[in-house]
Protein backbone atom coordinates (compact mmCIF):
# COMPACT_ATOMS: atom_id res chain seq x y z
CA UNK A 1 0.00 0.00 0.00
CA UNK A 2 1.24 3.32 -1.09
CA UNK A 3 0.92 5.98 1.96
CA UNK A 4 0.92 8.95 -0.28
CA UNK A 5 -2.75 9.10 0.78
CA UNK A 6 -3.41 12.92 2.95
CA UNK A 7 -5.99 11.20 4.74
CA UNK A 8 -4.26 7.97 5.74
CA UNK A 9 -0.95 9.93 6.12
CA UNK A 10 -2.57 12.44 8.89
CA UNK A 11 -4.43 9.61 10.31
CA UNK A 12 -1.12 7.27 11.03
CA UNK A 13 0.27 10.90 12.45
CA UNK A 14 -2.26 11.42 14.72
CA UNK A 15 -2.35 7.64 16.14
CA UNK A 16 1.65 7.79 16.59
CA UNK A 17 0.93 10.80 18.45
CA UNK A 18 -1.23 9.59 21.00
CA UNK A 19 0.90 6.73 21.90
CA UNK A 20 0.04 3.78 19.88
CA UNK A 21 2.13 1.20 18.38
CA UNK A 22 3.04 1.31 14.83
CA UNK A 23 2.44 -2.70 14.63
CA UNK A 24 -1.30 -1.48 16.11
CA UNK A 25 -1.39 1.33 13.33
CA UNK A 26 -0.59 -0.90 10.64
CA UNK A 27 -3.01 -3.53 11.62
CA UNK A 28 -6.24 -0.69 11.49
CA UNK A 29 -5.51 1.16 8.92
CA UNK A 30 -5.40 -2.10 6.73
CA UNK A 31 -8.60 -3.22 8.15
CA UNK A 32 -9.99 -0.12 7.13
CA UNK A 33 -8.17 0.58 4.17
CA UNK A 34 -8.72 -2.68 3.35
CA UNK A 35 -5.01 -3.00 1.41
CA UNK A 36 -1.86 -4.19 3.55
CA UNK A 37 -0.03 -1.41 5.02
CA UNK A 38 3.50 -2.58 6.27
CA UNK A 39 4.95 -1.85 10.02
CA UNK A 40 7.84 -0.75 7.18
CA UNK A 41 6.38 2.04 5.31
CA UNK A 42 4.81 3.38 8.39
CA UNK A 43 8.32 3.71 10.08
CA UNK A 44 9.77 5.30 6.70
CA UNK A 45 6.56 7.86 6.98
CA UNK A 46 7.24 8.51 10.51
CA UNK A 47 10.39 8.98 10.39
CA UNK A 48 10.41 11.31 6.71
CA UNK A 49 8.06 13.45 8.82
CA UNK A 50 10.12 13.84 12.08
CA UNK A 51 13.04 14.87 9.56
CA UNK A 52 11.29 17.78 8.25
CA UNK A 53 10.14 18.89 11.34
CA UNK A 54 13.42 18.90 12.78
CA UNK A 55 14.92 20.91 9.40
CA UNK A 56 12.17 23.46 9.90
CA UNK A 57 13.14 23.97 13.31
CA UNK A 58 16.75 24.11 12.58
CA UNK A 59 18.92 27.21 13.75
CA UNK A 60 19.84 29.13 10.45
CA UNK A 61 23.75 29.53 10.22
CA UNK A 62 25.40 32.56 11.09
CA UNK A 63 25.82 33.22 7.24
CA UNK A 64 22.08 33.01 6.72
CA UNK A 65 21.28 36.37 8.66
CA UNK A 66 20.59 39.80 7.38
CA UNK A 67 23.78 41.50 6.50
CA UNK A 68 24.40 45.23 8.04
CA UNK A 69 23.28 46.39 4.02
CA UNK A 70 20.38 44.45 4.26
CA UNK A 71 19.13 45.39 7.59
CA UNK A 72 19.79 49.08 6.21
CA UNK A 73 17.78 48.52 3.29
CA UNK A 74 15.04 47.46 4.58
CA UNK A 75 14.28 49.25 8.09
CA UNK A 76 16.57 52.33 7.79
CA UNK A 77 14.03 55.33 8.21
CA UNK A 78 17.19 57.46 6.44
CA UNK A 79 16.83 55.24 3.19
CA UNK A 80 13.28 55.51 3.72
CA UNK A 81 13.44 59.47 2.90
CA UNK A 82 14.73 58.45 -0.68
CA UNK A 83 12.04 55.53 -1.40
CA UNK A 84 9.71 53.42 -0.01
CA UNK A 85 10.14 50.54 -2.04
CA UNK A 86 13.20 48.15 -0.48
CA UNK A 87 13.11 45.89 -3.32
CA UNK A 88 10.88 42.85 -4.95
CA UNK A 89 9.89 39.96 -3.56
CA UNK A 90 7.58 37.18 -5.32
CA UNK A 91 6.14 40.30 -7.94
CA UNK A 92 4.98 41.95 -4.49
CA UNK A 93 6.88 45.57 -4.02
CA UNK A 94 8.08 45.24 -0.26
CA UNK A 95 7.62 48.24 1.64
CA UNK A 96 10.09 49.91 3.71
CA UNK A 97 8.00 51.98 6.03
CA UNK A 98 5.52 48.98 6.86
CA UNK A 99 9.00 46.77 7.37
CA UNK A 100 9.61 49.63 9.93
CA UNK A 101 6.32 49.57 11.46
CA UNK A 102 6.55 45.93 12.32
CA UNK A 103 10.19 46.27 13.68
CA UNK A 104 9.41 49.33 15.99
CA UNK A 105 6.55 47.53 17.28
CA UNK A 106 7.60 43.90 17.83
CA UNK A 107 11.38 44.51 18.29
CA UNK A 108 11.03 43.18 22.12
CA UNK A 109 8.23 40.91 21.65
CA UNK A 110 7.46 37.07 20.76
CA UNK A 111 4.49 37.64 18.11
CA UNK A 112 2.42 35.56 15.65
CA UNK A 113 1.43 35.84 12.20
CA UNK A 114 -1.95 36.43 13.29
CA UNK A 115 -1.16 39.00 15.74
CA UNK A 116 0.72 41.37 13.51
CA UNK A 117 -1.91 40.50 10.20
CA UNK A 118 -4.68 41.69 12.27
CA UNK A 119 -2.64 44.72 13.78
CA UNK A 120 -0.48 46.37 11.22
CA UNK A 121 -2.16 44.71 7.56
CA UNK A 122 -3.66 47.71 6.05
CA UNK A 123 -4.20 46.21 2.51
CA UNK A 124 -7.88 45.14 1.09
CA UNK A 125 -6.47 41.55 0.17
CA UNK A 126 -3.45 39.15 2.89
CA UNK A 127 -1.30 38.53 -0.32
CA UNK A 128 0.67 41.70 -0.05
CA UNK A 129 0.74 41.31 3.77
CA UNK A 130 1.82 37.61 3.27
CA UNK A 131 4.37 38.53 0.92
CA UNK A 132 6.25 40.79 3.50
CA UNK A 133 5.74 38.76 6.29
CA UNK A 134 7.29 35.38 4.15
CA UNK A 135 10.94 37.86 3.02
CA UNK A 136 11.22 38.47 6.83
CA UNK A 137 10.81 34.79 7.51
CA UNK A 138 13.10 33.52 4.44
CA UNK A 139 15.57 35.70 4.87
CA UNK A 140 15.98 35.38 8.94
CA UNK A 141 15.08 38.83 10.02
CA UNK A 142 12.23 36.44 12.25
CA UNK A 143 13.04 33.17 13.36
CA UNK A 144 10.28 31.01 14.87
CA UNK A 145 10.14 30.52 19.04
CA UNK A 146 7.20 27.88 19.00
CA UNK A 147 4.52 26.58 16.76
CA UNK A 148 3.63 30.05 16.60
CA UNK A 149 5.24 32.44 18.02
CA UNK A 150 8.07 34.39 16.29
CA UNK A 151 10.75 37.10 17.65
CA UNK A 152 13.38 39.17 15.80
CA UNK A 153 16.44 38.03 15.40
CA UNK A 154 19.14 39.04 17.59
CA UNK A 155 21.39 40.68 14.94
CA UNK A 156 18.36 42.59 13.65
CA UNK A 157 17.90 43.84 17.45
CA UNK A 158 21.22 44.57 18.03
CA UNK A 159 21.37 46.64 14.60
CA UNK A 160 18.33 48.35 15.54
CA UNK A 161 19.83 49.25 19.47
CA UNK A 162 23.26 50.66 17.90
CA UNK A 163 21.93 51.78 13.97
CA UNK A 164 19.57 54.60 13.40
CA UNK A 165 15.97 53.50 13.40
Amino acid sequence: MNLEDPKIMNQAYEMREVGMYVSDIAKELSEQTGQRITQMALWGLLNDRKKREEEANKEPDELDYPSRDELENIFSVRVKDGSKKAGEYHGTQIRRDFMIKILKKYMDKEFTYDEVRMDLNTWVTDEPFFQHWDYLKHYNYIVRVSDIKFKFCDRVKKWKRFGEV
